[in-house]
């Protein structure tokens, strides 16, 4: 459904959760509003850091609407689902304390919004970087980009190929079939990625959207096997068939032996 609101900007509502991100919480917030992107809403939940994150967020917000607390919550899951909770904006997200958006990354969202209002969720191309920033594994991003492009029910139980900073969705489609599940150590955004997979897939934005970082400290990184043990008991919720739930078990496969070398 085609609308013309070119006079009018969607609300893109972001939840960052933190937890001692002081090296990094600048860097997300300036790939942030370096974009001057007009009609923005920032939600920070903090978990009571103790590392300095909480004075750059103050720096932060004295220069820009944010929306913020800091106290002890129960991980990462519950600051995403207290922050959306929260959230006002047509379009909503979240992304980690350590990652980024590339530049023009919400005037494609918006446009993709504007053209596509009556869909539930939008998906654009990402690359995984390592501590310093530095692009790694791009073997594993050229792959995952072209699951995107064919962007098919079929490759989405196969894996969870969606780079989760570049994936925003509608606020009706997150109040129909959200919260975010998870568990008490990480989110598994996978369960909602298929349960929208089951109504429509979404929109696709070919370009790179974010960068997810991966460093010592990273969940995906340290619970990785705990985290593909959880994805293969979500596919198994939307499909019995056994070839399909083979190549679930390929791909997780695949993934392990990749992470041995980042």
């Amino acid at each position: 459904m085609q609308k013309q609101k070119n006079d009018l900007l969607p609300k893109i509502s972001i939840v960052i959760p933190s937890f001692n991100k002081a090296n990094y919480i600048g860097i997300t917030l300036e790939s942030i509003f370096s974009q001057n992107y007009k009609n923005l809403e920032i939600i920070i939940q903090d978990g009571g850091s103790t590392d300095g994150t909480v004075d750059i967020i103050k720096a932060y917000s004295k220069k820009y609407p944010i929306f913020w607390e800091s106290k002890k919550d129960n991980g990462q899951l519950d600051a995403i689902c207290k922050g959306l909770q929260k959230a006002s904006g047509d379009i909503l997200t979240f992304i980690n304390a350590d990652d980024t958006y590339e530049t023009g990354s919400f005037n494609e969202m918006s446009k993709a919004y504007l053209y596509n209002s009556d869909k539930l969720w939008f998906a654009g191309q990402g690359v995984v970087v390592n501590k310093e920033g530095v692009e790694i594994t791009k073997f594993v991003t050229v792959y995952k980009n072209f699951l995107l492009l064919l962007n098919s029910k079929l490759c989405l139980l196969m894996t969870n190929y969606l780079m989760q900073p570049s994936v925003f969705f509608t606020k009706q489609a997150y109040k129909r079939y959200g919260p975010f599940t998870g568990t008490d150590n990480f989110i598994t955004e996978y369960d909602l990625w298929l349960k929208f997979g089951r109504v429509s897939m979404p929109v696709i934005i070919n370009k790179t959207v974010s960068r997810f970082r991966i460093e010592p400290s990273t969940k995906t990184k340290l619970m990785f096997r705990d985290l593909l043990k959880e994805d293969k008991k979500i596919v198994g919720r939307y499909t019995k068939n056994p070839l399909i739930l083979f190549l679930h078990d390929l791909n997780n496969f695949g993934r392990v032996f990749i992470s041995l070398f980042v």
